[in-house]
């Protein structure tokens, strides 16, 4: 299969995941508290834990309209314990808006690869470590369409940094990270499994 071939692939399962995701926030039980904006994210991360039972997303509009979901307690919820869904949002200005899609279009997120999945080495005692994380980024803005997924790659410090991913994939979950932490809390509510 060609690089062409895959790319076209790959865009397609974007673009089919952001349709559906779209139609899963418009048919959400929280919808009715957050105004989700119209059309498509502009620019779209996720970040899954999948032992840890959570699921981080961040969409980011045209318009500046930010939305944060924040889900945990996913894996095995119980009563006392259920599983939790908390919409976050935020508005970016114009003019930051603008700065962070430069800042996109500037670095180097267009000549990486579609998949990256971290290749664990063995420590001194012989023993692998791994992480369940997941981290997709995509963007659709002006000249720059693309998405890059990873799978695996550590965090020395509990998922504020993940230095082993290519680079620059480290430095935008910084900075997709300030900015989903800058939004303010608007709605929770349990997710029935």
């Amino acid at each position: 299969m060609t690089n062409k071939m895959k790319l076209l692939i790959g865009l397609l399962v974007v673009g089919i995941a952001l349709v559906v995701t779209g139609i899963v926030l418009a048919v959400l039980p929280g919808q009715d508290k957050v105004n989700i904006p119209e059309g498509s994210p502009v620019i779209y991360e996720q970040a899954r834990y999948l032992m840890g039972g959570a699921n981080n997303e961040l969409f980011i509009y045209d318009d500046g309209s930010i939305i944060y979901i924040e889900e945990k307690g996913l894996r095995f919820p119980m009563p006392e314990r259920p599983a939790t869904r908390t919409w976050r949002t935020g508005k970016l200005t114009g003019e930051q808006l603008d700065s962070l899609v430069d800042y996109l279009n500037n670095s180097g997120l267009d000549k990486l690869d579609e998949y990256y999945n971290y290749t664990t080495k063995p420590d001194e005692s012989g023993s692998f470590s791994s992480s369940d994380m997941g981290f997709t980024i995509t963007v659709n803005s002006g000249n720059l369409s693309k998405t890059v997924k990873t799978f695996g790659y550590m965090s020395p410090d509990n998922g504020e940094t993940y230095p082993d991913m290519p680079a620059p994939l480290n430095d935008i979950y910084a900075r997709l990270r300030t900015i989903a932490m800058a939004t303010q809390e608007v709605y929770q509510e349990s997710i029935s499994q």
